[in-house]
């Protein structure tokens, strides 16, 4: 009776520290579970407000095709070296210095002809980010560029200019 009794308490202190060992990763799991679920409630969230407001929803993507407009108005009217002040507000560092850099010694803004800004389209939207599409037109050329906005930060994260084939014409 003893050696059972004694085989017994071995068993059970045995499957209880198999059990104890158990805890820690448990656990693990249960805070991962718990951050993947507080996720996925936050994305519902976020899901249903789109749905449910679609009319606010519009507005700041209007907010937002507007401050597009003005951003490229703003770049292909002025010259290159006032970039840095003129855009400051409106965009990233990164944009600015790409913008001086790159787009702006190939093409003479600003002392030939004043360029209109009669399309912005959007291209794609995606959370707080929206993709336009924009054209520019002088009596000379047109430009089209991509423009990559954040409507939180309200600011242009990113500019590329795209190759237009013929002439845009805004009558069609």
């Amino acid at each position: 009776m003893k050696r059972i009794m004694v085989i017994g308490t071995v068993l059970i202190t045995a499957i209880f520290l198999v059990q104890l060992t158990q805890i820690k990763p448990l656990q693990n799991q249960y805070v991962k579970a718990k951050a993947d679920l507080r996720q996925a409630e936050q994305k519902q969230s976020q899901s249903q407000q789109i749905v449910s407001e679609p009319t606010t929803q519009q507005a700041s993507i209007n907010d937002s095709q507007t401050r597009v407009k003005n951003f490229i108005s703003l770049v292909m009217n002025n010259k290159a070296d006032t970039y840095a002040e003129d855009l400051k507000q409106l965009t990233t560092t990164k944009v600015i210095n790409e913008l001086s850099n790159t787009f702006a010694p190939s093409v003479t803004f600003s002392t030939v002809a004043h360029y209109d800004v009669p399309l912005v389209a959007v291209s794609q939207q995606w959370d707080s980010q929206g993709q336009f599409l924009v054209i520019a037109k002088s009596d000379v050329q047109s430009v089209a560029w991509q423009v990559t906005y954040d409507m939180t930060s309200q600011k242009v994260t990113d500019v590329t200019r795209l190759a237009l084939k013929g002439a845009f014409d805004n009558e069609k």
